[in-house]
């Protein structure tokens, strides 16, 4: 457990994601009222969901582009280099949005070449100028599917790789990277199953990802509020489907065999709690 910061510093750790909040909904409001009041577009409830996304997608890009010169690395920001410089092999990326991650990848041997799958294609213009500034132009490589086993594979083929279920009996990479992305996939078990069968045996999968507050010894009652308040006022909805209310970890573990879990919890005071850390499949 982290050593617990100043009080102020807790306190804004609890209003912080309402910022976040209001920033989406701010952002959906204003692309709803283009979209159905000024074009009349019927507000049916796909409509709404897709409305959603490409306020998301705005919001998100313009919020998490990058700064010249790049500020030092804050918050969960700091977790995430140390992990994913070890990345090695052939990478799965998995939601790399609009690539704020990606220059971690940068000036490393040992990765052969780079997946990222990202079902949000209006993210995929900020995504591959962070590639291509990061110099990864030919190693990382955007496929615009969703997290699971069969939209993956399909992807993977369409590129030449893993084309036949002979190629994937044995996975297929050997890292998988999952930052900020596992809060948002429709099942969570399911996802970490399939993940876990997508990896090579001796393959790592590295996560840096917000989780429920335990609200225990080791966790913070008022930040599981906070995290129940967000929830009430629309979290989930206006950012596209983040869950903050789990377990990530529990879910990672029972995924499949592996030879070494090495998962530390951050951040637990906060109303978004991160895990980080690498699971080694069983060889």
């Amino acid at each position: 457990m982290s050593q617990r910061p100043p009080l102020t510093t807790r306190l804004f750790s609890l209003i912080e994601p309402g910022f976040l909040l209001f920033g989406s909904a701010k952002s959906f409001i204003k692309q709803a009222f283009r979209v159905f009041i000024l074009r009349g577009t019927f507000p049916t409830p796909s409509a709404f969901v897709r409305v959603r996304d490409e306020a998301f997608s705005m919001w998100w890009t313009k919020i998490t582009a990058p700064i010249d010169p790049p500020p030092p690395p804050v918050g969960s920001s700091t977790l995430v280099a140390p992990i994913l410089s070890r990345a090695h092999g052939v990478v799965l990326d998995i939601g790399p949005g609009s690539g704020s991650h990606v220059s971690a990848f940068s000036d490393n041997p040992n990765i052969t070449t780079i997946y990222g799958a990202e079902p949000a294609v209006g993210l995929h213009p900020a995504l591959q100028e962070r590639i291509d500034a990061a110099g990864l132009t030919d190693t990382y490589h955007v496929l615009a599917c969703m997290a699971d086993k069969k939209d993956l594979i399909a992807a993977l083929a369409e590129k030449e790789v893993a084309a036949a279920d002979d190629d994937i009996a044995g996975g297929v990479f050997d890292t998988i990277v999952a930052v900020r992305v596992l809060c948002s996939v429709p099942d969570l078990d399911g996802a970490a199953r399939e993940l876990y069968s997508l990896l090579r045996p001796g393959g790592e999968l590295m996560v840096v990802e917000h989780v429920r507050n335990p609200w225990t010894v080791n966790g913070s009652i008022l930040g599981r509020l906070a995290q129940i308040l967000y929830t009430f006022l629309g979290w989930r909805f206006f950012l596209a489907g983040c869950n903050m209310n789990r377990d990530t970890a529990s879910s990672l573990r029972k995924a499949g065999k592996w030879e070494a879990v090495d998962l530390k919890m951050n951040f637990e005071w906060a109303a978004l709690p991160y895990i980080s850390g690498t699971l080694t499949k069983a060889r």
